[in-house]
């Protein structure tokens, strides 16, 4: 599957989750259930897109790039429930269920894909050189 491919799977994937939870179980939770959904959403897909970027120019710099990609989404999800917590005037705790789902569900998607990536690039790897 490309890159392309893969990045809409997952944006039609993630909004209709949504709109299927958020109409059918818990119409009253519509907000909290989006803002947990769309920041995994968005920060995981330019990981993806990042990822297969430094792979395809220079595989060397991949492993660096993974360890400060750690510390910045630490940093970022961190400030984001934080504020998400603080100043919004909803109940909470729909909003961190819906992000604790969307993060891991998205999360293990995304790996997917990654290795499914490097494999490729494997395979191409070792019909070029033989």
């Amino acid at each position: 599957m490309s890159l392309k491919r893969f990045a809409i799977f997952i944006i039609i994937l993630s909004l209709l989750s949504w709109l299927f939870v958020s109409n059918f179980f818990f119409e009253d939770h519509i907000v909290e259930i989006f803002l947990g959904m769309i920041a995994p959403l968005i920060i995981g897909l330019s990981t993806v897109f990042t990822v297969k970027s430094i792979y395809l120019k220079n595989p060397t710099k991949l492993t660096s790039f993974m360890i400060k990609s750690f510390g910045g989404k630490m940093v970022l999800y961190g400030l984001y429930i934080f504020g998400i917590a603080t100043f919004s005037t909803f109940d909470a705790r729909q909003f961190l269920v819906s992000f604790i789902v969307y993060f891991s569900a998205l999360h293990m998607l995304e790996a997917l894909f990654i290795r499914a990536v490097f494999r490729g690039m494997k395979t191409q790897h070792e019909i070029i050189n033989g």
